[in-house]
């Protein structure tokens, strides 16, 4: 995989490229969070390693500037000393993807990179139900074998919406999943919902139907359920 590595000890940060590389991984290295976040104009990269304590900055912040500006929901691991329950919850609340302690061993760590692009192979393959195709890859959507047109953001929640039929999902739980942050108002998803609903034509008459769940969030649902 290709691997945007932040870590401001020289020590810590030699180890963990050194792990990586030998494990047939490409590595890009940056010790600050300003020049990690500059590197986030190349949208190759297929997995983030983050520290939590730089100098002029926090992996925390570096993660919300990270879910904020990117358009594709790369995999973020943090790799740090802090391991109290409350700041893996917030990591993880943040958009994390996983997070270790930086005692664990050169084995846990390559197992989970290892799980992590496993994750990220999943979703990228397509996914189809009924007469919906989606292409993660290219970010296309199909309608009856017709591409439709939808941004980046309603992309990824077409494909979500899809991939959780028939659930219950609250409009911050949305939030967070797709756009990485909590917080914001919710008319955001509001606003995301309708798109989608009135671009990829879901009613009943074509399988689908998009339930509102008063004070709560949205369920795609089966026609026929």
């Amino acid at each position: 995989m290709n691997i945007l590595f932040l870590e401001d000890d020289p020590t810590q940060a030699e180890m963990v490229t050194t792990w990586l590389r030998d494990a047939g991984h490409e590595v890009h290295h940056f010790a600050s969070a300003q020049d990690i976040l500059d590197a986030l104009a190349d949208d190759s990269y297929e997995l983030i390693v983050l520290d939590w304590e730089l100098p002029q900055s926090s992996g925390l912040e570096v993660l919300g500037e990270i879910r904020a500006r990117v358009n594709w929901h790369v995999p973020v691991l943090f790799v740090t000393q802090r391991d109290a329950e409350a700041d893996i919850v917030q990591a993880l609340s943040n958009g994390a993807d996983d997070y270790m302690a930086k005692s664990a061993t050169k084995g846990e760590f390559l197992a989970r990179i290892t799980a992590l692009g496993r994750r990220l192979a999943n979703e990228n393959l397509e996914f189809e139900m009924g007469s919906y195709r989606f292409v993660p890859l290219s970010r296309k959507a199909y309608f009856q074998g017709e591409e439709v047109k939808l941004t980046a953001k309603e992309f990824d929640l077409s494909l979500y919406m899809f991939r959780n039929v028939g659930r219950l999902l609250a409009r911050e739980q949305i939030l967070r999943d797709i756009w990485g942050v909590s917080g914001l108002n919710t008319r955001t998803v509001d606003m995301h919902v309708s798109r989608i609903k009135k671009r990829l034509a879901i009613s009943p008459e074509n399988g689908y139907r998009m339930k509102t769940i008063y004070q709560h969030g949205y369920r795609l649902e089966e026609a026929d359920a």
